[in-house]
């Protein structure tokens, strides 16, 4: 067992930085951390730690400058070497792999956690393993913090906290809309899909629908589709809406959580919240057209023999997108919280960042890890447990928007 979290030799852990995510969250650390930082950078190749921190140091001169780790992340005992030297471990690995051996060590150390990690099928078992533990020795495990679904979480926690704020109303449903996307995908995620598609050919059991409350805490009311036959929806403030939202479904799992914790401890936005999550359109012929390009990529994606042909084209694990030009696409996005019982009372909470998808998780990655070193005032009273980005609060929104994000939260009356 480590010693007390004020006696560690690290404040923070970046564990797998040297993947394509990784460098870019050691990149976000190094620029929006304080100077007296006492971190590290891990994985497996001293060579590329090396580089990397050399390229760290370019960035910020003047900053701090992190120190070296080598672990195989495959190898227990040296993830738990690194783990039990550090306040708070950012975890940016293979987590269907290796993931699961950071966390056991986290657990272990009582050591905070951040992680990416949102497949809620998943994340179900590390809940019913790891949950209890964590939550009676007060260790915070943040799961994901990425643009899948750490701004989603976040914008639908501030919505109806304005709602309930401004009107004094519970919320019945929070509608996000998508204005603007990064689908430029890395190694690591295609790795991902590849290994879904594998596991689903494998697989004999008839693939069930998705349960949206699979990892809350309680159970919600029941969803009630509000979309017309194309799956398009049209709200007054948000404009046309298709439900052909490419993580729809995670998200929706990641806000319910949020939404179960919170109200299990009587701090909800009220029994009969709903999510549902949407891409802006222009036009129904737009939607009719992005149904048809959901189904046909859903389709090719689902088979593992034509995402072995598409892997010759993709980056390899580790590597991704040109840094410089996913840079230039920003993400927007927009949630709407409606009153439950009255339609025209309503509260808005919008983000964007100017700078892709990749570099979104980075944000959520470090500025989680920030709440946790340097307040971790967490929401509902908790202490610890299975997590979510919007547990973390508004403590985590100031930070976003001091490392260059915009969210703006606004209410009215219709």
């Amino acid at each position: 067992m480590a010693g007390p979290a004020e006696l560690r030799k690290y404040d923070l852990v970046v564990l797998g930085a040297t993947g394509y995510t990784g460098k870019l969250t050691a990149q976000s650390v190094a620029k929006n951390f304080p100077g007296d930082l006492k971190w590290a950078i891990a994985g497996r190749s001293k060579a590329k730690l090396q580089e990397l921190a050399a390229e760290l140091r370019g960035l910020r001169p003047d900053g701090s400058h992190p120190e070296i780790e080598i672990a195989d992340l495959e190898q227990a005992d040296q993830v738990d070497a690194v783990v039990r030297q550090t306040k708070v471990c950012i975890s940016i690995v293979t987590y269907w792999r290796v993931g699961e051996v950071v966390v056991e060590a986290c657990i272990k150390h009582k050591t905070d956690y951040v992680d990416a990690a949102g497949e809620p099928s998943h994340l179900q078992g590390w809940i019913e393993k790891y949950h209890e533990k964590a939550e009676s020795q007060g260790t915070a495990l943040i799961h994901a913090s990425s643009l899948y679904s750490g701004p989603q979480d976040v914008l639908s926690w501030a919505a109806a906290r304005e709602l309930k704020r401004a009107f004094g109303a519970d919320t019945k449903e929070v509608i996000l809309a998508n204005t603007k996307q990064d689908p430029n995908p890395s190694g690591g995620t295609f790795e991902g899909m590849m290994r879904g598609a594998s596991n689903k050919q494998d697989s004999k059991v008839p693939e069930a629908a998705p349960n949206p409350w699979i990892i809350s805490p309680i159970p919600g009311t029941a969803v009630h589709p509000q979309a017309t036959g194309l799956l398009i929806r049209e709200d007054s403030d948000l404009g046309l809406l298709s439900e052909y939202a490419m993580a729809r479904l995670q998200n929706q799992a990641i806000v319910y959580r949020t939404w179960g914790l919170l109200q299990a401890a009587n701090q909800g936005p009220g029994p009969n919240f709903q999510y549902n999550e949407y891409d802006s359109i222009g036009s129904k012929v737009e939607g009719f057209f992005k149904m048809l390009e959901v189904k046909i990529v859903t389709t090719l994606l689902s088979n593992i023999l034509t995402l072995r042909l598409l892997k010759l084209f993709m980056p390899a694990p580790g590597s991704g997108p040109d840094v410089r030009k996913t840079a230039t696409h920003p993400i927007e996005m927009q949630a709407l919280a409606i009153a439950d019982g009255n339609d025209a009372q309503r509260a808005t909470a919008s983000f964007s960042f100017p700078s892709g998808s990749y570099h979104t998780t980075a944000l959520f990655l470090s500025q989680a890890a920030a709440s946790l070193l340097y307040s971790k005032s967490l929401e509902g009273g908790l202490k610890g447990g299975c997590l979510t980005p919007a547990i973390l609060g508004e403590d985590l929104v100031q930070r976003l928007r001091a490392a260059g994000a915009v969210i703006e939260v606004s209410s009215k009356q219709k």
